[in-house]
């Protein structure tokens, strides 16, 4: 560095902390305010640079006991404004925006939607809170993709990439920040209901990688059969289960030991496999003969077999853990299965092809691969069942890993949202009352099969303490809202961002 160089460096560094001096001195709104019975305390992370991530926390009380507050759906809203300062109208702008997108604003507000397109090898970052410009990034993956994975409030987003690759995104800048080389052909992902590993199948190879996601390190390499494979975990995260298409088994892996424990033959072509709370017992799709395979977890051994139906592949249970979907590709129907007894008890028509289910409320919405359409069904009201149409062509319509489309809850237990690959569209539906997708957004990329949805809105990270990590790429005075609609509570916090510091 020259001795010019360094003398602006210097300037532009006393300029900068002479600038947050000043904001400190004029600095109108209070750090602590209280609204209807609640009192909210705003804390950032000081100084804030353009292009740092800074931490903004909300600590919410009750204005009169102190107790905190916990359980609650807050958004926060950011915007430069170094005009007028006004609290009431930050305020009233907060509830406007609030309102525009309905009854479940937290999600729609504070979200970003990564699709991925597995033709090109790319994520397509969305904002649905923009009416227009909705695509906001695109991220090289430097190959194609297979699967992602985000664990509910997490950070980073995972993503398998041929040949051997599982790429780490970190959500807040969205920007890869590590690669790992796993086995060969890595396709599906699952994160554990703890979050505390990644699992990463290898349908190049007979194993499975666990990585840890505090480090972001493979702990462990843990052989299987052959084939492809698929996941499905107890919600207490102390059993996996693997199916090995190739061999026709399932192994079973204990979390703790990262070992197995048992491998148990099934059906012919096991593809997929689902896990009941209710009966603690896993339940596989056996492809090749229509059957789902019953396997205990205290006993790993077959308990029962279900005939259910020709190119079963998928299956899936509802929050209970009563009763279970199953999938029929080549019948072209979906069978309702009783975990209390073990039986198929009702087979009824889906579109062409099923390929993917999730619940929603009181409905489970059917993804068809064969058909540009979505088939809904109630959950509490027998028979009743419709298909909605889902872009112009069917998913099938071009080639994508193992042929599968998948779908994923927005998270707010209402709407989900339909990846097409033939569209190159993402589509976003609500559980009733609606006929169609209600918004779609376009990846701009060629085969989006997959998506999840990054919450960047405010977490709970301890009780009453609310939390977002967000970069700034504008210096300024920022006016920080906060708001909750229950009781509705709509307030603002002042922060100022210093330029870049240079490099």
């Amino acid at each position: 560095m020259t001795i010019r160089a360094f003398l602006c460096s210097v300037i532009m560094l006393i300029a900068s902390i002479s600038a947050w001096d000043d904001a400190l001195a004029t600095t109108p709104f209070p750090s602590k305010q209280k609204s209807l019975g609640v009192s909210i305390e705003f804390e950032a992370s000081h100084p804030v640079y353009v292009g740092d991530g800074a931490t903004l926390d909300f600590r919410v009380s009750d204005a009169v006991t102190n107790q905190p507050i916990r359980a609650l759906r807050p958004e926060s809203a950011v915007r430069l404004n170094n005009g007028e300062r006004n609290l009431n109208l930050c305020g009233a702008n907060m509830k406007t925006k609030s309102r525009r997108y309905g009854s479940h604003t937290p999600v729609q507000f504070n979200s970003y939607i990564v699709a991925l397109n597995s033709l090109e090898g790319t994520l397509s970052v969305m904002n649905p809170g923009r009416t227009s410009r909705m695509l906001i990034k695109k991220i090289e993956l430097g190959g194609s993709g297979n699967d992602i994975a985000l664990a509910w409030l997490g950070r980073y987003i995972y993503v398998t990439v041929e040949p051997n690759e599982l790429v780490v995104v970190d959500g807040v800048h969205m920007e890869p920040v590590r690669r790992l080389e796993v086995g060969t052909h890595p396709h599906h992902l699952a994160i554990q209901p703890d979050g505390k590993y990644v699992w990463v199948a290898h349908d190049g190879d007979a194993s499975v990688s666990v990585i840890d996601t505090d480090i972001h390190k493979i702990v462990a390499t843990v052989p299987v059969g052959r084939g492809h494979h698929d996941f499905a975990m107890t919600d207490d995260s102390r059993y996996v289960a693997v199916t090995n298409q190739e061999d026709h088994t399932v192994t079973l892996i204990s979390v703790r030991d990262l070992a197995p424990v048992g491998t148990v033959a099934v059906g012919r072509r096991p593809h997929g496999v689902g896990y009941s709370s209710l009966s603690r017992s896993f339940y596989v799709a056996n492809e090749g003969d229509g059957t789902l395979t019953v396997i205990n977890v205290a006993r790993p051994s077959v308990h029962k077999t279900i005939s259910v139906g020709k190119g079963v592949r998928v299956v899936r249970f509802e929050k209970g853990g009563r009763w279970g979907y199953a999938l029929n590709r080549e019948e072209n129907t979906a069978t309702i299965v009783d975990a209390t007894t073990d039986t198929a008890v009702e087979t009824f028509p889906t579109g062409i092809a099923p390929d993917d289910i999730v619940f929603e409320y009181d409905w489970a919405f059917i993804r068809n691969a064969g058909s540009a359409d979505v088939t809904i069904v109630s959950l509490r009201h027998q028979g009743l069942l419709q298909n909605f149409p889902v872009g112009h062509f069917p998913p099938n319509h071009v080639d994508i890993p193992q042929d599968h489309s998948s779908l994923v809850s927005f998270g707010d237990g209402h709407q989900v949202l339909v990846p097409n690959p033939a569209d190159g569209a993402v589509y976003q539906m609500m559980a009733g009352g609606v006929v169609g997708a209600s918004r779609v957004f376009e990846t701009k990329g060629r085969g989006p099969t997959r998506a999840v949805v990054y919450w960047r809105g405010l977490r709970e990270v301890s009780p009453g303490l609310y939390r977002r990590v967000r970069t700034f790429d504008q210096p300024g005075r920022h006016e920080i809202g906060f708001y909750v609609s229950s009781p509705q509570v709509a307030t603002c916090f002042e922060l100022t961002v210093l330029p870049a510091l240079p490099p």
